[in-house]
């Protein structure tokens, strides 16, 4: 109280004034004769040159001390709680954000030369008109599209060493920045059918005729990098033909339930497929990520639109926007975040939610598009108030920039 005695008086000495024969001050013995905002000096009711707000909690004469900064400043925020605290006592909060491991089991036997309608051949990899040719780039785009989002990897079966109940080896492992080793993959002539099978399906003893899919099913679920239970994962099968080597549809189905039991959910893309359908049909019904437009319950696509749009919806499916925090916040109603250092707002909607019993956060609407395009590479989570900057941490190779220099998973790139 001393102190807004001592600036009262040093404003009425700067006026020139004598308050205590000013008549338009009230009469007053104690703070609490005068109105609420003013303070009684030298028997004079006063304006509070600190605008009527009691910053030390005392009170004013026989008001009880009552509180007359009760009500929040503009912020929000009491004037009391900033006197008390400059800071707002925030916690940072780490989460738990992994990219899916995605398998592409690529057929690329000697009909992937043909053209969509199956009616010829090609005349080479770079032909459009091919199946592999549109496969290919409907790949690579889509490997473009969510390039940190998903651990890419390639199985592109058969290769000439590859019959009938042989093991299918994977080009690519799943892992982070794969991109450029799968693309060169599949533009090798090590790769390419065209680079093994003939001008025709004349030759029937050296060229991969056979489309050997349960063999390169059985060897993806023997792959480590799809058993990591760190990590989710899943496999894409795309194939233009029926599936080889004498394996029946209840086999098939046998198969792709297996994977799916193993924490390995299959999608099938087929493509001119004919007298194919009922095995993809088996794999795909089986695989526990099946066409939610179906039937059938593979995608169907006869063209490089079709392929685009299909695999842009089975990444979407697969690439989750769930964020697992690692503590539980006291008071979910004080849990922030930040999007690239900028507040993003609390809706189911268009924003973030929260589920206590899993205690995860999850991205919702355009939010959780951007993540899986990969347009967010920052996350901030936070108890007690917004987070400001960036903390550095150590890059964890999930498509984010953990250590806040805007590369993302810098140590992490093949």
């Amino acid at each position: 109280m001393t102190r807004w005695l001592l600036g009262a008086a040093f404003l009425w000495i700067a006026a020139g004034c004598d308050c205590a024969g000013d008549p338009a001050g009230d009469p007053c013995a104690v703070d609490g004769d005068c109105a609420s905002g003013e303070l009684c000096v030298d028997g004079r009711c006063e304006t509070r040159p600190d605008g009527g707000f009691d910053m030390d909690g005392g009170g004013g004469g026989d008001d009880g001390g009552a509180r007359r900064d009760a009500g929040p400043l503009p912020d929000g925020s009491s004037l009391a709680d900033a006197g008390a605290d400059a800071s707002c006592g925030g916690e940072s909060v780490a989460f738990d954000y992994r990219p899916p491991n995605v398998l592409l089991i690529f057929d690329r036997s000697c009909s992937m030369r043909r053209f969509l309608d199956g009616s010829d051949f090609g005349t080479g990899p770079e032909d459009p008109t091919t199946r592999w040719n549109v496969a290919r780039e409907a790949v690579l785009g889509l490997i473009g599209r969510f390039p940190t989002r998903v651990f890419w990897g390639l199985m592109a079966f058969p290769d000439p060493r590859e019959g009938c109940g042989d093991p299918v080896d994977a080009e690519v492992a799943p892992g982070p920045g794969t991109a450029s080793a799968i693309e060169t993959s599949l533009r090798s002539d090590a790769i390419q059918p065209f680079g093994l099978c003939g001008p025709d399906n004349s030759d029937t003893t050296t060229q991969p005729r056979q489309t050997p899919t349960a063999d390169a099913m059985t060897s993806a679920l023997g792959l480590s990098e799809l058993t990591d239970p760190m990590r989710e994962s899943f496999a894409i099968v795309v194939t233009d033909g029926g599936v080889s080597c004498g394996v029946s549809d209840g086999e098939l189905s046998t198969l792709a339930d297996m994977m799916r039991t193993a924490g390995i959910p299959t999608a099938v893309i087929g493509f001119a497929t004919g007298s194919a359908e009922s095995s993809l049909e088996a794999i795909a019904s089986a695989g526990g990520l099946p066409n939610p437009a179906g039937p059938p319950s593979y995608y169907v696509a006869e063209s490089r639109t079709d392929l685009d749009t299909v695999f842009d919806e089975i990444a979407t499916r697969v690439v989750s926007c769930d964020l697992a925090l690692s503590s539980t916040p006291p008071d979910p109603s004080a849990l922030f975040v930040n999007v690239n250092d900028m507040p993003l707002a609390e809706d189911a909607a268009d924003g973030w939610s929260y589920d206590a019993a899993s205690n995860t956060l999850t991205l919702n609407g355009a939010s959780c598009d951007q993540l899986r395009r990969g347009d967010i590479r920052r996350i901030s989570v936070s108890f007690g108030c917004a987070p400001v900057d960036c903390e550095p941490r150590p890059e964890v190779c999930n498509g984010l920039d953990e250590d806040c220099d805007d590369v993302v998973d810098e140590e992490c790139l093949l």
